[in-house]
């Protein structure tokens, strides 16, 4: 299906784009910035790089070592599921500007620690250009490699284990991280699993808070029990030491330790422990961040409450995507060697344990699927983690984001995700059908459906790095105009933004941070 017909009446410069000849690029973070000429390039080289072909599920030496070096070292960089998704999808369902840009940016803080975007001409934000108000604040609390906090756990989500096996969470009657919270029945939205997904759960209830108190948050999500879950409780548990080991290499124990104690989530330990409590004084901290609400007038700092949602959307994209390679890999039959993926509680010791396909070799091999597919769908959970996304931003919209006016076109908002209407008459299905994907084969819920891409996933299968930043903006934009069009009242209806750096020309340098 070509995306302009996604759209209604097309946009020539979308097609001329997204139909260009284009040379293949993979995906880690999608986009990231050449430190040679500051051009935007792929973060991790295509399979066809590698001297020899390696075989499925798995990465050739050159993309291991440039994946390695972005985690550890990172160069400027954004991954387009996590942001230039995320905020497509936001501002469709009626969300200012301003307010969908910030999620993304806590979103992604999530892996860098602190949030400077990158332009359109590959130059990022810093406190000496135009950029310095796009900047988050700094915490590493939850950072993917800070391993002495439970920075890892919010990207490899580890479903718990009641029996301590593993066998009751994986298979036909356990959860599947590639649809998060769907299973077991009936699941969501009539049922957030707080047994299984504990740590996600917990996260979520924070994220979901409506006012600006801190909440609880605790580290893993451990909270007192409370009934048959260890993580619903009314205050964190203390006194547990939480461990494990990912592996580097598969089928081997060796790999990167990671211990803490349990307890109230820390937000960040750069300096000493600082308490998650605090996180709503570091935004308005302007020796910290200057990030306002531009779109404002009275340009109050960045809410909490869109750090804490763009934190869980975050971890909830990452269920989703690490299923795959990590979440759903269950221990093998008797006489295996995988001992399959989850956490179980041992005493005063929560136990981390991850499968053989946490492995960096396939982990990273997984992600290079996960984008610049050409004519082939996306992987099933890209379609899953965006189709959730979109439900909770709908949550979030209706419980949160209303009534502080951060819904600036209340008509193409869903007053919730089980079949009710905006105003324009889209349930959340028929916008997750125009913007994520119809399934084309199979059933869903049965992890063998595939997807025909929508307008917001047909551009993240453009091969072309550079191409593909613009195939999005072009999506964005030409979206905004169709639905201004459809509205019962286009003179109200406020157009959607790029994000700061972007214009819609892609040869304009003056969107540019200077």
């Amino acid at each position: 299906m070509k995306i302009q017909r996604l759209i209604g009446n097309g946009a020539p410069l979308l097609a001329a784009l997204f139909f260009a000849p284009q040379v293949a690029h993979a995906y880690f973070e999608d986009l990231c910035v050449s430190t040679k000429d500051r051009k935007i390039v792929a973060c991790v080289e295509p399979r066809a790089a590698c001297a020899k072909t390696p075989s499925e599920g798995k990465a050739c030496p050159v993309q291991l070592e440039q994946a390695v070096k972005q985690i550890a070292a990172p160069v400027p960089a954004r991954s387009m599921i996590h942001s230039d998704a995320t905020y497509f999808l936001a501002q469709a369902l009626g969300y200012r500007a301003d307010v969908a840009y910030w999620i993304v940016a806590y979103n992604e803080v999530a892996d860098y620690t602190q949030y400077a975007p990158i332009d359109q001409c590959g130059v990022q934000a810093s406190a000496s250009n135009s950029g310095q108000s796009y900047i988050t604040a700094k915490f590493n609390g939850f950072q993917r490699i800070n391993n002495t906090t439970d920075g890892p756990l919010y990207h490899y989500v580890l479903p718990f284990s009641p029996n301590g096996a593993g066998t009751d969470v994986h298979g036909a009657g356990g959860i599947q991280a590639v649809y998060p919270f769907h299973f077991p029945a009936p699941g969501y939205p009539l049922v957030i699993d707080d047994v299984y997904e504990g740590s996600l759960s917990n996260l979520r209830q924070w994220a979901m808070q409506p006012d600006e108190e801190p909440g609880l948050l605790c580290a893993a999500g451990l909270t007192v029990p409370n009934g048959a879950s260890n993580f619903s409780g009314r205050t964190c548990r203390t006194g547990i030491t939480v461990q494990g080991t990912v592996p580097v290499i598969t089928q081997s124990q060796n790999g990167v330790q990671v211990s803490f104690n349990s307890g109230p989530k820390i937000l960040d330990n750069s300096n000493g422990d600082v308490s998650y409590r605090e996180l709503g004084q570091w935004l308005k901290d302007k020796s910290r961040t200057t990030g306002v609400l531009w779109k404002d007038p009275a340009m109050p700092p960045v809410p909490v409450q869109l750090a804490r949602i763009g934190l869980y959307i975050h971890s909830m994209q990452d269920t989703a995507s690490h299923s795959t390679y990590c979440g759903d890999d269950a221990p093998s039959p008797p006489g295996g060697t995988d001992v399959g993926s989850y956490m179980k509680l041992d005493g005063n010791n929560l136990q981390l344990i991850f499968g053989a396909t946490c492995a960096t070799a396939p982990h990273i091999a997984g992600h290079t699927e996960e984008t610049a597919t050409g004519d082939a769908p996306l992987p099933l959970r890209n379609y899953s983690a965006l189709n959730m996304t979109l439900n909770e931003l709908i949550i979030f919209g209706n419980t949160v984001a209303k009534a502080r006016g951060w819904i600036v076109n209340p008509d193409l908002l869903p007053p919730d995700v089980v079949g009710g209407k905006n105003a324009m008459g889209q349930s959340a299905a028929d916008l997750q059908a125009r913007l994520v994907g119809t399934i084309t084969q199979g059933q869903q819920w049965t992890r063998g459906e595939v997807y025909k891409s929508g307008l917001v996933t047909l551009p993240l299968q453009e091969l072309s790095t550079l191409i593909r930043l613009h195939v999005m903006n072009a999506a964005l934009m030409s979206y905004s105009d169709y639905v201004q069009k459809q509205t019962t009242a286009p003179g109200r209806f406020t157009p959607f933004e790029l994000m700061p750096g972007n214009a819609k020309n892609p040869q304009d340098t003056s969107a540019c941070f200077k």
